[in-house]
């Protein structure tokens, strides 16, 4: 089954809100929470199908901020060559982070934003161009078409909270020029846990 998730209060308004105003970390430190690097840990739950039920600990880096200019850039490119052409103007950026499966080195992501929260926390939307093996891009099945891997967190002032890791994920325009995620497979995992580490 196929789970559709139209990003009106998730990835839709980070793309295009300003970073403006600042939210602080507290438990003794002064910086804004916004200041990176930063490096949060959460635990992610299984939600459905093989991995309903299980969960495994992973940490997410965050060490640079999306440009203002590049999230134009980056729908420009979704609206005018799809989910291919996003896929290649990733290529050709580096990474702004990582997320990092506990005893894995993870994967890096190429978009990284915020958005300030009415209580002082920060809602972080981060995207990358997932890596494919060997053998999925042979068999070229439907998984290819699910190009992306997308970490949103949800953190109070002081850096804890939740969030959602959807790891391959189709995102594009709809005919009525919507900003749709579609999952592949299966509902994305639910993170717990989520806490500010340094």
């Amino acid at each position: 089954m196929r789970f559709k998730t139209f990003l009106v209060t998730t990835l839709l308004p980070v793309l295009l809100v300003c970073m403006y105003a600042k939210a602080y970390a507290q438990d003794g430190d002064t910086r804004p929470l916004s200041d990176l690097p930063r490096q949060f840990s959460a635990t992610a739950f299984g939600q459905a199908g093989s991995m309903a039920g299980k969960s495994f600990g992973l940490t997410v880096y965050i060490t640079g901020w999306t440009t203002d200019d590049q999230v134009k850039d980056d729908i420009s490119v979704l609206k005018e060559k799809g989910p291919d052409g996003l896929v290649s103007a990733m290529d050709k950026t580096e990474d702004v982070g990582r997320i990092a499966p506990v005893g894995f080195v993870g994967n890096g992501f190429r978009f990284a934003r915020y958005r300030p929260t009415a209580d002082g926390g920060l809602h972080i939307v981060m995207v990358t161009n997932r890596r494919m093996s060997f053998g999925e891009l042979y068999r070229n099945g439907r998984s290819t078409d699910y190009q992306f891997g997308i970490v949103v967190l949800d953190v109070d002032k002081n850096g804890k909270g939740t969030g959602k890791l959807a790891p391959v994920c189709k995102i594009q325009f709809n005919k009525k020029n919507e900003l749709v995620i579609e999952n592949y497979g299966q509902k994305p995992f639910r993170l717990a846990n989520v806490y500010l580490q340094k």
